[in-house]
């Protein structure tokens, strides 16, 4: 088997952190659980068995390269200064030995297993004064001494502990198991009297988060953060924020962001003792490393992309200032797109031409017409005059293509409750004709006749000006 003993350090001298030894030791064991399912923390390390995953990984050393690697963006990404520390061996006690030998000596990794210190094994921390005084001051110089004297002097966890180095006892740990969703309420320093001061207990549990989600190799779509008020005062006991985002996530920088701006306009009817953040919607995601270090993407970008921009400012000003085009289920050319809160809408950054071309070919079930529609829709069609039986637009105009026939009928066309229609039926036939002023011409004629009264030129038919072609 092989194992290897990972450690991160965390610097306190220049600023506070957003974490703990003991959350920062469970937030390295989630990003190992993308590496490997064997995981354990014990003392003040992280113990992966990864013999299952070398060939998935391309061997040790690519597997520790990346592991390290992802495990240092994640400390940079969440600007907590931290010391990777990483040995390797064939059992679990030897790489965590060799862990502990790094902080002395460099080249420690390199030196014979029986020469490793004794305070390097748990087990003889408890006896190291009794082990110094008879000469014991590495693991050889134990195994040298009897064992029956061994274990009525130490005890027999110390021999078992010595078996288990060299592989002749199995290892019994608890393995490190995530739950399925994310949970954490954390108790404020100090009580909260603005919204804009929970940021700082937020960022702590958003940090959290994301090395659950690294664990879980899954990325985050909505969220809530709430806190608990102050119980003395006669308010609801908590608030609450839910948070929701186009595209899952692993990096939490823009979900912070968001946060931010949703809490600067937030009014707290009274101070806040304690907060808690919960996932609501996680999405799995086939190559987790990907998703957080894309090579191709992430090298090139820069700022926030159009989703994150989208998100921000629709936190910030409202849902509905923040508008996009989207299709709509509609034969109608006039109707086939409308603008919709932009945030609720993940398709919001494809170009406009692309959405009203799904929906035309899903709508219509015609995709050897779609040529025939244009670039430019008139706001309200425009009614033309005639001559003889074609319709006139600055000057005479030539028939290309058409009839393409619509027909949208009143079962699109709700009845308002006087029993009247809102709008007519559509029942056109489309045409492009060319124009010697104005190119090409989008023109429908009514289908149905118009009556007597209402006629041009004694035509039967009306004909309207819909859109031009680029």
């Amino acid at each position: 088997m092989r194992w290897i003993a990972l450690q991160a350090r965390i610097s306190h001298d220049s600023a506070p952190v957003l974490i703990d030894a003991v959350a920062a030791q469970r937030a390295l064991g989630c990003v190992a659980l993308g590496f490997t399912p064997r995981v354990a923390l014990v003392d003040e390390a992280v113990l992966m068995e990864v013999a299952g995953s070398l060939r998935l990984f391309g061997g040790l050393t690519r597997l520790a390269q990346r592991l390290v690697r992802q495990a240092s963006q994640f400390y940079e990404q969440n600007k907590v200064p931290a010391h990777m520390e990483m040995a390797q061996g064939a059992t679990s006690l030897i790489a965590l030995g060799r862990l502990r030998q790094l902080r002395r000596q460099t080249r420690a990794a390199g030196k014979r297993v029986a020469d490793l210190p004794m305070d390097t094994l748990t087990a003889a921390r408890a006896h190291l004064d009794v082990l110094e005084r008879v000469g014991c001051r590495t693991w050889d110089d134990l195994l040298r001494l009897p064992r029956a004297g061994v274990a009525r002097r130490f005890g027999a966890p110390l021999l078992e502990a010595l078996d288990r180095a060299r592989g002749h006892a199995p290892d019994g740990y608890d393995w490190l198991v995530l739950p399925e969703s994310f949970d954490e309420k954390l108790e404020l320093d100090t009580l909260a009297t603005r919204a804009p001061a929970l940021m700082a207990g937020t960022l702590r549990l958003l940090v959290q988060l994301q090395a659950w989600l690294l664990g879980c190799q899954s990325g985050l779509c909505a969220l809530r953060l709430v806190w608990y008020l102050d119980p003395r005062r006669d308010v609801p006991p908590t608030g609450e924020l839910v948070i929701r985002t186009a595209q899952p996530a692993q990096d939490l920088r823009h979900v912070a962001r968001l946060i931010a701006e949703h809490l600067a306009q937030q009014r707290l009817p009274a101070p806040v003792h304690s907060l808690s953040l919960q996932s609501l919607e996680i999405e799995k995601l086939v190559d987790s490393a990907a998703a957080t270090g894309n090579l191709l993407m992430q090298a090139c970008q820069q700022g926030d992309s159009a989703l994150e921009l989208i998100e921000r400012l629709s936190a910030r000003l409202g849902p509905a200032q923040v508008q996009a085009w989207q299709p709509h289920a509609d034969h109608r050319p006039e109707q086939m797109q409308r603008w919709s809160s932009a945030v609720h809408a993940k398709s919001a950054i494809k170009p406009i031409a692309v959405c009203i071309r799904s929906k035309r070919a899903g709508g219509l079930n015609d995709i050897k017409n779609e040529a025939l529609y244009p670039s430019w829709l008139l706001p309200e069609p425009v009614k033309l005059a005639t001559l003889g039986d074609s319709p006139v637009y600055q000057g005479r105009l030539v028939r290309l293509a058409g009839p393409q026939r619509l027909e949208a009928t009143g079962w699109l066309m709700p009845d308002d409750a006087s029993g009247v229609r809102g709008k007519p039926p559509a029942i056109r036939d489309y045409f492009i004709y060319r124009s010697l002023q104005a190119d090409l011409l989008w023109i429908y004629r009514e289908r149905l006749p118009v009556a007597a009264s209402q006629a041009v030129d004694g035509q039967p038919h009306a004909w309207y000006l819909h859109g031009f072609f680029a």
